[in-house]
């Protein structure tokens, strides 16, 4: 009776003990991870000057959706003094 009266004691120590353990501490020393920084905002107008310049079939695209969009009673002025026009000594002339 006395084995078993210590066994259970034993049995209770090492039941609050592993309670106590898991629970952990609610103070955090350490330091946060650090953030990542922001990426630039994407500049949708450059790329479309940079896709308009690299070639003339890239500049044909960007000219019809251009005229294409302006069936749209919402669209606003576009400026396009980043496009240079791609020239061409041997390509033939691209009806736009």
């Amino acid at each position: 009776m006395k084995n078993l009266f210590r066994l259970r004691t034993l049995a209770a120590v090492c039941a609050v003990t592993m309670l106590t353990v898991s629970c952990g501490s609610s103070s955090d020393d350490s330091a946060p991870p650090p953030t990542l920084p922001t990426p630039p905002p994407v500049d949708t107008m450059a790329q479309e000057d940079a896709a308009a310049s690299a070639s003339i079939a890239g500049f044909i695209a960007f000219i019809q959706a251009m005229i294409a969009a302006l069936t749209l009673d919402t669209n606003e002025p576009r400026n396009i003094g980043g496009i240079t026009p791609p020239v061409s000594e041997t390509a033939e002339p691209a009806a736009i």
